[in-house]
């Protein structure tokens, strides 16, 4: 995993769509007319009735596909595989898209294959399947079995956001956000595209919506209708919304009333707290930090330490580098030069703007020895999320209204 994984997981974009069941009970616009009732069906949770409807059209490709899909939820995953490779040799997009998700999840017993799954995509794609074109473009974004290439990418996003699909509109949102030597961010077009899938119940939409409201990026910035937004993404599911709101109640303004500012304060170390428990790395540095002020918190050095130790284990540099110092220097337990030093290097590979500096001077402080263990403990490092990397989107989920004035 890169070292960059400590950025908030759920924000980047699902590199792989989860094809076994769609989020809406809704058809969309490129399922085949004559499958439409069995789909919806399926959808609504219907096996039986999709079933029955499936086995009435014999001979369709497209038909054998979705019976694939049932195959797959009954854990049958070597019929279903067999079943897969032949509606697709019959043409099926249907097919091909499910085989091309298989190979990128290294599912069915198939080893995982980003190239292949691209070749597979592309062909359901080019036979109008919106979903298959949605994933296309997220290889092309994340340079998975293809070359990087984000003029591909938002191209195969736009086709595949056509018939309004909210995963689709948010992983178009995603790339529209990213530039390179071709192309430009386009953080207007992207806020307009998390507005239109949270509008449909997208919990990161709606956070990266609330993100761009908050922040005044791409849109005039409005911090009542962020926080509307990010309590939407927090109740459904994504607790960096928690820590969205945390950072939107600690940029409150003071004000001469102690009590009120106080009361502000607690406000966010309140939503730190929420977010650090459910695993949000950047929550628990920034509840470390309040710990170590007495901000919001009784002073508590030993709870900083814990809360360090827990968002540099995920891989955040700043975390990392606090811990260090912290180790080193026996803060709220016994000094460990070994851990500290190893703590220091992590945080300089990650890009820490001040480990460096501090690093040169504690390997003056320390024995070759340890230094060696240090760096050896260091190579060895894996950051470990606490909450795995999901490829799926959370369930769409209604917004609720917004307040009246």
């Amino acid at each position: 995993m890169s070292r960059a994984a400590h950025v908030v997981a759920l924000l980047s974009a699902t590199l792989v769509f989860q094809a076994a069941r769609a989020q809406t009970s809704s058809t969309e616009s490129s399922d085949p007319p004559a499958l439409r009732g069995a789909i919806e069906s399926y959808r609504s949770g219907d096996a039986a009735a999709a079933e029955r409807a499936l086995r009435a059209l014999p001979g369709n490709a497209d038909a054998e596909a979705w019976l694939a899909v049932l195959l797959i939820d009954r854990g049958q995953e070597r019929d279903a595989l067999r079943t897969l490779q032949h509606a697709a040799a019959a043409g099926s997009a249907e097919a091909n898209h499910r085989l091309g998700v298989a190979y990128a999840q290294g599912r069915l017993g198939l080893a995982r294959d980003d190239a292949r799954a691209a070749q597979l995509f592309e062909k359901a794609a080019n036979a109008g399947h919106h979903r298959a074109a949605v994933n296309l473009g997220l290889l092309y974004l994340r340079g998975q079995g293809v070359k990087r290439d984000l003029v591909q990418a938002r191209a195969w996003l736009e086709k595949g956001a056509a018939d309004g699909n909210p995963d689709a509109l948010y992983a178009l949102g995603r790339a529209m956000e990213e530039g390179d030597g071709k192309v430009q961010p386009d953080p207007v077009r992207a806020a307009t595209l998390y507005r239109r899938a949270a509008e449909k119940g997208h919990a990161l939409a709606a956070l990266r919506y609330g993100l761009a409201l908050s922040e005044g990026t791409g849109v005039k910035r409005d911090p009542v209708e962020a926080q509307r937004l990010f309590l939407q993404a927090q109740t459904s599911g994504v607790p960096e919304a928690a820590l969205a709101l945390g950072d939107l109640a600690a940029r409150r303004p003071a004000t001469r009333d102690k009590a009120a500012n106080e009361k502000i304060v607690e406000t966010a170390i309140s939503w730190y707290r929420y977010a650090a428990d459910a695993g949000v790395p950047s929550a628990q540095f920034k509840l470390a930090n309040a710990y170590f002020a007495g901000a919001g918190v009784a002073r508590d050095p030993a709870q900083a330490l814990r809360w360090y130790a827990r968002a540099a284990q995920q891989g955040l540099p700043e975390a990392e580098h606090a811990l260090g110092i912290m180790t080193m220097g026996g803060v709220a337990g016994p000094a460990d030069p070994v851990e500290g030093y190893k703590w220091l290097i992590l945080a300089d590979q990650g890009g820490h703007p001040d480990s460096r500096v501090v690093r040169e001077k504690a390997r003056e402080q320390i024995a070759a020895r340890d230094r060696e263990k240090a760096e050896a403990l260091a190579k060895a490092f894996v950051p470990t999320l606490e909450r795995p990397i999901s490829d799926t989107s959370p369930t769409l989920t209604p917004p609720a209204p917004a307040a009246k004035p």
